[in-house]
């Protein structure tokens, strides 16, 4: 009789997009102990099906060594999703480890300008996929190890903003009833690349104390709190003083970053693969 490894590995090959979402289910902790152990050529196609936070969330409880050796497998395109959730120390260690053009295009994708909503924001923030359940949604918060906030935004299979859920509507309904018949609007949204000056008059912050920050296509990549906008400008102040030239010079850079960002994304999709990849 086969082993549960086994057939935990023969599940894995022949249905990566239906392990994925079962990993995604699972606590950080029992998913990443399964990439860990499975073989890198079974597990790299589940975890490019991941959402790319919870596939984050699983490769946190591996090695360097050993995310890197996913993230070479995985591709360009998923790599970069998953390395946004990570600390800048921890992804400055990961890049090193991989192949030079890669690594170099992945630095690329990842920089935002640091008087951007994209460089105060928590990455960490609680997001549920649209196509879970209530009763999964609600075990899914009470093991949630990323940042809680009053209400888990909801995204759908591109990471895209549907909006929030109350977590209120999830105690009160059904645990079969299905996620999305109970997705709120988000009235309000920051892209990741917006500067922080003017964000203190934002309307936003007249409801709620955390808003949702998005890329293009409106994916979801975190949450950025007032608190950690009042941070943000407070540091500025004191170790900076007023720089017109400077301010005009990082207001050309970042619209020069948002025009470009979707070429560099698509030149790293085609980035020969190394013959040492094709082969492990």
């Amino acid at each position: 009789m086969a082993s549960s490894e086994q057939l935990s590995y023969a599940f894995l090959e022949a249905h990566p997009a239906d392990a994925a979402r079962v990993l995604e289910r699972l606590a950080a902790t029992e998913a990443g102990a399964l990439l860990k152990s499975a073989p890198v050529r079974l597990a790299s196609p589940v975890l490019r099906q991941m959402l790319p936070l919870a596939g984050a969330r699983c490769l946190e409880q591996l090695d360097d060594n050993e995310i890197a050796g996913l993230l070479h497998r995985t591709g360009a395109q998923a790599g970069v999703a998953l390395l946004r959730y990570f600390s800048a120390e921890r992804r400055t260690r990961l890049l090193a480890l991989l192949p030079t053009a890669l690594a170099l295009a992945y630095d690329l994708l990842l920089g935002y300008p640091e008087d951007s909503v994209g460089a105060w924001m928590d990455p960490r923030t609680l997001a549920l996929p649209a196509d879970m359940t209530v009763g999964e949604s609600v075990e899914r918060v009470r093991r949630a190890d990323e940042a809680l906030i009053a209400n888990p935004f909801v995204i759908d299979r591109n990471q895209r903003l549907l909006g929030y859920v109350e977590l209120a509507d999830l105690l009160r309904m059904g645990t079969t009833t299905s996620l999305v018949r109970l997705v709120r609007p988000c009235s309000h949204r920051l892209h990741a690349q917006t500067l922080l000056t003017g964000l203190p008059e934002h309307q936003g912050w007249q409801e709620a104390s955390t808003l949702p920050v998005v890329e293009s296509g409106d994916r979801l990549v975190g949450a950025f709190t007032h608190a950690a906008l009042l941070r943000a400008l407070s540091l500025e102040q004191v170790t900076s003083s007023p720089k017109p030239a400077k301010d005009t010079l990082v207001r050309v850079a970042s619209a020069y970053w948002f025009s470009v960002s979707a070429l560099i994304q698509a030149l790293v999709g085609m980035l020969p693969v190394q013959r040492g990849e094709e082969n492990s």
